[in-house]
């Protein structure tokens, strides 16, 4: 029995050293760091249960139960009610836009599409400003001066943060409406107008583009979307990023409970395809590349997954 004790005590200690390990190289890799030792203790104790809800959740993958796993990312000293609070911070009202509706009737498709090399595309990391729709419109933008002029430029989000009243800035916003001030005002390159993930007062910056000719947004329905992206090239989307996104770290995110109810987060489908017998988007995010698959989330196709089709819209030169 004293032998069964000590074992025990052993396994825990060991357990604990393995947590603190983790924790050690989680906080070089992100850079983490926190006010006090309350503060980190807490953090520390969070950290612990997603290492243990990793843990859990990756055996179900290992077995083949779930087409996705976890993984220790920049989030992982966040509990999930903290996490969402983030994410849905950047809710934002759907404005009533005249705008042209896409014609997903004179195009054939592809059966597999990926822009992330023609269009050059470049993930970025939006910190913790709500400017997700920013990243988003740039996203779209970029690509289409990469696909039909070869231009390759990083636009400004900071100067939509900024400069586009209409939308909320670090507090939410909608591409559609970041698409309207770009028509009307043109927009700077990253390099003239530098993130700051912090809404500031509205600065004068040289426009590497002048303006965009219009922009369009698509109706409901996966079919249009493929159509879109398969032709036209990324669309910016609004969808649903739940807690199971917050520790992503790749495989095809399939989870009935992602639905489409709530519209919290703006990403780009810039690709879709097939896998192990599982259709799928592929959607650029705006966590940085240390998140998900280099930045990427391969989300499963064919059953409105997080409301993927509901809000699309992209550019047009």
């Amino acid at each position: 029995m004293k032998f069964l004790v000590v074992l025990s005590a052993f396994c825990v200690a060991i357990n604990a050293l393995s947590d603190h390990e983790e924790w050690t190289e989680f906080k070089l890799t992100h850079k983490k760091g926190y006010q006090n030792k309350v503060e980190e203790q807490l953090r520390f104790q969070i950290f612990q249960d997603n290492l243990r809800r990793i843990e859990e959740h990756n055996t179900k993958y290992d077995n083949g139960e779930v087409s996705y796993f976890f993984t220790v990312n920049q989030f992982a000293d966040l509990s999930g009610e903290e996490f969402l609070a983030r994410i849905n911070k950047q809710i934002a009202t759907k404005p009533t836009l005249n705008t042209t509706l896409f014609d997903h009737t004179q195009y054939q498709v592809d059966e597999a599409k990926d822009w992330r090399d023609v269009a050059d595309l470049v993930v970025k990391d939006q910190g913790q400003c709500g400017s997700c729709w920013a990243f988003s419109a740039t996203g779209a933008t970029e690509a289409q001066l990469s696909i039909n002029k070869n231009s390759k430029i990083l636009l400004s989000e900071q100067e939509l943060v900024d400069c586009s009243t209409e939308n909320a800035g670090c507090r939410g916003g909608d591409m559609e409406l970041a698409f309207e001030y770009i028509k009307q005002n043109g927009l700077s390159s990253e390099d003239d107008y530098k993130y700051t993930a912090i809404h500031e007062t509205c600065k004068k910056a040289t426009k590497v583009l002048s303006t965009i000719s219009d922009f369009k947004s698509l109706n409901v329905g996966e079919d249009v979307l493929k159509t879109a992206v398969g032709t036209v090239g990324p669309v910016s989307i609004g969808l649903n990023a739940d807690d199971n996104w917050q520790l992503y770290g790749g495989g095809i995110f399939d989870n009935h409970l992602c639905n489409g109810n709530v519209i919290n987060h703006g990403v780009l489908a810039v690709g879709y395809g097939e896998a192990n017998n599982k259709d799928f988007w592929i959607i650029k995010n705006s966590w940085g590349t240390s998140w998900g698959e280099q930045g990427y989330i391969r989300l499963v196709r064919g059953k409105n997954q997080c409301g993927v089709s509901y809000d699309a819209s992209y550019p047009v030169l």
